[in-house]
């Protein structure tokens, strides 16, 4: 036998006996490792056993010319530990904490809306028209629309009492009362004016929200509600609990089929499906340009409001008085109450996209926690005793605050 038949495979005598060499050469052997890189390993690394292989690195196979680099790296690879296969996160329970903005959608800001008004054509019963006619119902109940018309009244009062010239800003309220041209949201529409936005149609417009828009939405939250007790009285009832426990710890208690189930949401999609038809009587004829005019005009009136010089052109020592003197102060939580009524109908216009399963139970779940936020008194209707609404605000209200062109 040759030098080299000998230095590649040297005889038995020269393999230590041992468990732990066998084991070492078969985990090499299986790796495609040389006989001769196998023994350098063991005499002069000193692997003895397995667990021995997987703490090699690459500097140890390269460092004394055992290897080159290339194959160094994979076989360190591939006697790395193999690490336990992570555990899924478990799916999202009942009692999960899922925020407003996870689950439904977010409401458009002024800017974005206001700026969905100006395109596309001819308007259609979109997301953005919806939203005007809801601000605008809530707004106009606080009075927003008489507000230039009082703005004027009370500059021009101020100036008589102080014998004095009215200020050039009387002037531009006066045209802004006067003179309606909406061209930046009518541009696209071939024929329509200003003079068409007259005061009896905004007042048609803001009467069928009222008398269609309010109680269907009202009535669905209603549905809503019922259906949610029903499904938390059946999950309340101590024996489902008690066989529920037992059967998930796999004891005696073997549930029937169905119980701790959530009712059937067919019904909340019917009662969704009826808001749907009250948006489209609420907006029949020209019910979208009107609501395209009303926002643009409470737009206005809030850039009218942020004039630093309004105050002390009606006599007022802040803004705060000038509020009050307006007869418009509403509560700290009012715009709360608009930015949740205003996200639960555009949560209820968006129930047909939902899936089937537990995205629709989790979309239900998170539209009734926003439901029950809204005081629903305050819009003038009572779902627990399943009264027909009578609008957003008292008729005499309305009537005081519709008084002079808007």
């Amino acid at each position: 036998m040759t030098d080299e038949t000998k230095e590649a495979k040297p005889e038995a005598s020269s393999i230590p006996v041992g468990t732990f060499v066998d084991a070492v050469y078969a985990k090499l052997s299986e790796l495609s490792v040389p006989h001769e890189v196998i023994e350098r390993i063991k005499s002069e690394l000193g692997a003895e056993t397995v667990e021995d292989l997987a703490s090699l690195t690459v500097e140890d196979l390269t460092g004394g010319s055992i290897m080159k680099k290339l194959p160094a790296r994979k076989l360190v690879l591939a006697l790395a530990p193999v690490k336990p296969a992570e555990v899924a996160a478990p799916a999202p329970s009942a009692v999960s904490t899922v925020s407003f903005d996870s689950v439904l959608p977010p409401v458009p800001s002024d800017e974005s809306w206001l700026e969905a008004l100006r395109t596309g054509g001819v308007l259609k019963i979109e997301q953005s028209t919806v939203i005007s006619a809801v601000r605008a119902a809530l707004a106009n109940r606080t009075g927003l629309f008489t507000i230039p018309d009082t703005l004027v009244n009370l500059m021009e009062k101020f100036a008589d009492d102080n014998e004095e010239q009215v200020d050039p800003e009387y002037f531009k309220m006066r045209k802004q009362l006067t003179r309606r041209s909406y061209a930046e949201i009518f541009a696209a529409i071939d024929g329509l004016e200003g003079s068409y936005v007259t005061e009896a149609r905004k007042k048609q417009l803001l009467a069928r929200v009222d008398e269609k828009l309010w109680p269907a939405i009202i009535a669905f939250f209603s549905q809503l509600k019922q259906w949610q007790e029903a499904w938390m009285q059946g999950a309340a009832n101590p024996a489902i609990i008690m066989s529920a426990v037992l059967a998930a710890s796999g004891g005696m208690g073997a549930m029937p089929p169905g119980m701790i189930q959530p009712p059937d949401t067919g019904i909340l999609r019917d009662y969704a499906d009826a808001v749907n038809d009250a948006v489209n009587k609420v907006f029949a004829g020209t019910g979208v340009q009107i609501a395209a005019a009303l926002a643009y005009d409470a737009a206005k009136i809030k850039e009218t409001l942020a004039n630093p010089r309004l105050p002390a052109l009606i006599g007022a020592p802040n803004r705060d008085q000038m509020i009050r003197q307006l007869g418009v102060a509403v509560s700290a939580t009012y715009p709360r109450l608009e930015q949740n009524v205003t996200r639960f109908v555009l949560s209820i216009l968006q129930v047909k996209d939902q899936s089937a399963g537990n995205e629709e139970l989790q979309y239900f779940g998170m539209l009734f926690m926003l439901g029950s936020q809204i005081p629903w008194a305050e819009l003038g209707g009572s779902y627990s005793a399943g009264k027909r609404p009578s609008g957003i605000g008292s008729s005499s209200a309305r009537d005081n605050r519709s008084r002079g062109d808007i």
